[in-house]
């Protein structure tokens, strides 16, 4: 009624708690960020805010971006191929064959796994490639946007079965398997080289 913007009101600082992070992240960006990640963004906007007072969304996003969508080194994922095995007697319980392309510091890698489907077999790959153990606890994903052109975001909850230590990595791409594929890589560069 006054001609006031909605977008000056929502302010987060230091004493903001992790909803109003998510709050902004889905409003402003439209990503909805999974209940359980809710704190560990936050930690991250919380440290921030405690320097320098308020945090503008903008900052908000960057700080997303350098966290989670921009992990991409030093394991880069580069290309998927995948095979649908149901029917072929030799598979057994796994149906799902992946090849996968990447590179680690720079040098160039390929592994091929199966699973039940393209996340349990990347999972599987990159626990051979990389001689760790990790599990994925928790997934998530959902569409940015609308429309034939509509990206994906994937939310991917994993641990580090050696140390306890979880993290989340988040993926985007047009592609929702893409999309998921791209979260596990960063969440194992959070986990294992950040």
């Amino acid at each position: 009624d006054i001609g006031r913007e909605y977008e000056p009101i929502v302010r987060i600082n230091s004493q903001s708690g992790k909803g109003g992070v998510a709050f902004v992240m889905d409003t402003y960006f439209g990503f909805k960020l999974p209940k359980a990640m809710h704190k560990e963004f936050a930690n991250v906007i919380q440290k921030i805010s405690e320097k320098q007072g308020e945090v503008s969304p903008q900052q908000i996003m960057d700080n997303f971006k350098r966290e989670y969508l921009d992990q991409k080194e030093p394991l880069h994922f580069k290309k998927l191929r995948i095979e649908d095995l149901s029917g072929d007697a030799e598979s057994g319980e796994f149906d799902t064959k992946v090849i996968v392309d990447y590179t680690l510091a720079g040098k160039p890698g390929t592994f091929d796994a199966v699973g039940n489907g393209p996340i349990d077999a990347v999972q599987r790959g990159l626990e051979e490639a990389l001689g760790v153990q990790i599990k994925v606890l928790d997934y998530n994903e959902h569409a940015l946007n609308s429309g034939s052109n509509a990206q994906a975001a994937s939310y991917i909850h994993l641990m580090d079965k050696d140390s306890g230590k979880v993290t989340y990595g988040v993926g985007v791409s047009s592609n929702i398997t893409r999309s998921s594929i791209r979260g596990i890589f960063s969440a194992v560069n959070r986990l294992f080289f950040s």
